[in-house]
């Protein structure tokens, strides 16, 4: 499956930045309201981190702070030896909000897996017309048709790091910079050139694609 990065989104719809955690770098048609609520925080509590009133305008490129800002850290004493940092292990419940940060977009089986090199994505399959939902809540920064090798195709930023993608659609139910919930139905699942039903799913996180699989929760069996 072609990635993403390589087709001409970035005029139309430009992906997340790398920033810092806690940061988001504005794109084109935010504003300071939807900044907010795609991150679950209050317009004023957004606006006072930056430093802003809450009747500011937004500028393309402009970085902002999305979450509280960290509490100062003390200072090591005069002569006091800093040991070096061990890194900490992710521990069983931090691994296990990995795995379960997204819901399955549709139900069907996965007929296509994730290979690195080889597709950036995986495909699942269903019924013709059944309903496509959002893996998690976000703003959707693309819907249309203009990429060929994608169909209809839908784009939503969760956050400055992921970002999903649903192509081959029969049908968009959202349009650009529409902010969605998670399980929202978003699009009605089409069908591939062989003609069975079939929904193209990318998970991106900081701009390089994943496997899903390793974002979403297992199923039975």
């Amino acid at each position: 499956m072609p990635s993403i990065a390589s087709a001409p989104l970035e005029a139309e719809a430009p992906l997340p930045l790398a920033v810092e955690a806690g940061s988001y770098c504005v794109n084109a048609g935010d504003t300071l309201d939807s900044i907010a609520k795609s991150f679950g925080r209050a317009p004023a509590s957004v606006a006072r981190w930056n430093k802003m009133s809450v009747t500011d305008a937004v500028s393309v490129g402009q970085v902002l702070r999305v979450a509280p800002p960290a509490s100062g850290a003390s200072k090591p004493a005069v002569g006091a030896v800093s040991k070096p940092a061990t890194a900490a292990k992710p521990s069983a419940a931090s691994t296990a909000v990995e795995t379960s940060r997204f819901k399955w977009p549709a139900p069907g089986p996965v007929n296509a897996k994730f290979a690195t090199g080889r597709s950036k994505g995986v495909e699942l399959g269903g019924r013709l017309g059944e309903p496509v939902k959002a893996a998690e809540g976000g703003r959707v920064v693309y819907a249309g048709a203009r990429i060929k090798a994608y169909g209809r195709l839908i784009v939503i930023k969760h956050d400055s790091h992921f970002v999903t993608a649903y192509g081959n659609n029969r049908k968009l139910l959202v349009t650009e910079g529409a902010i969605v919930k998670q399980g929202q139905t978003i699009a009605e699942m089409g069908a591939d050139t062989s003609g069975n039903a079939s929904l193209k799913f990318e998970v991106r996180k900081d701009g390089k694609p994943v496997d899903p699989l390793a974002y979403l929760p297992k199923r039975p069996g």
